[in-house]
């Protein structure tokens, strides 16, 4: 089984994670989207990561991917429960992958990390202050609304915890903290990191990467 695409994006780190969780082998082949872009578009019709390959089988997107891994490995099951479960979990994954990732990825770990530390290029401060001013504490807040006091999504760990600390995980590096303003959220969070397969890749990308993380943002541009 290989997974091609590049371990600092969130997309790559949801499978990443994914495949821990159900205890599967893989290998990891280094593919940069925004460096590698010829390349990147021979594996994928859009250019993106992660891709992966399986049996003689392509399979792209994160959620694809993460369908199919459930499909031919069903235990222990990224989308657990009955049918109202899988429907919160697949939705809250969806919100993470769509409108959190366009904040925490597409805009601040994109300007902090990725064009500031990596590329060494001009960030848009006018970019980061709108998304941290404007945008971004609804989606907070909304999401301190759905997740749990203690524990997970729904009974059992699953695909919601994954990509939701994936993305955060982003916005960590690019100086995101949700503590005081979003205390449950900060908490729930904090609960999947004792996961011992989420706890091995934060020391792994902490020894290859804490050289790029920024200093945390000051929580008065996260007031409303």
């Amino acid at each position: 089984m290989i997974l091609h695409g590049a371990s600092i994006s969130p997309f790559v780190r949801k499978i990443m994670l994914a495949l821990s969780y159900k205890g599967l082998n893989y290998d990891l082949q280094p593919l940069n989207p925004y460096l590698e872009k010829e390349l990147a578009h021979k594996r994928h019709p859009m250019g993106k990561v992660p891709v992966l390959e399986h049996d003689n089988l392509t399979v792209i997107d994160s959620t694809v991917i993460a369908h199919y891994l459930d499909d031919i490995y069903p235990v222990p099951p990224l989308y657990p429960g009955d049918a109202g479960e899988r429907a919160k979990i697949r939705w809250l994954e969806e919100y993470a992958d769509t409108r959190l990732s366009a904040l925490l990825a597409g805009v601040l770990f994109y300007q902090k990390i990725l064009r500031g530390q990596i590329l060494e290029k001009d960030i848009d401060q006018e970019a980061i202050d709108d998304c941290m001013q404007h945008h971004l504490p609804p989606v907070l807040n909304y999401l301190e609304e759905q997740v749990p006091a203690g524990g997970y999504i729904t009974t059992r760990f699953s695909m919601a915890e994954i990509t939701l600390w994936s993305i955060f995980r982003s916005g960590w590096m690019a100086g995101l903290r949700l503590k005081p303003h979003y205390p449950k959220l900060a908490v729930y969070l904090e609960g999947i990191e004792q996961e011992p397969w989420v706890s091995s890749l934060m020391a792994q990308e902490d020894h290859e990467l804490s050289g790029f993380y920024c200093d945390p943002v000051p929580f008065t541009v996260l007031r409303q």
